[in-house]
């Protein structure tokens, strides 16, 4: 059973738009921080433009925080 989202702060409703559970919003989060730990030599053997995606760490610290949100005060 789902838990109802709409008491949920909306930076976090957005930071889990569309993920069900916390299985997916972790898995989120990790490939975010394989994309920002892979850019980091692409931009040095590729093109310097590569590393932008070490921006992909915000996106990842909003799923941390967005989780951990959700741990403490709400369900899943």
């Amino acid at each position: 059973m789902a838990s109802d989202r709409s008491g949920w702060p909306i930076l976090v409703q957005v930071g889990l738009w569309g993920l069900p559970t916390r299985g997916s919003a972790w898995g989120f989060f990790w490939f975010s921080m394989a994309l920002v730990i892979a850019s980091i030599p692409c931009g040095f053997l590729i093109h310097p433009i590569c590393f932008l995606g070490v921006l992909m760490v915000l996106a990842a610290l909003w799923y941390y925080l967005s989780i951990r949100w959700v741990d403490q005060n709400s369900r899943w």
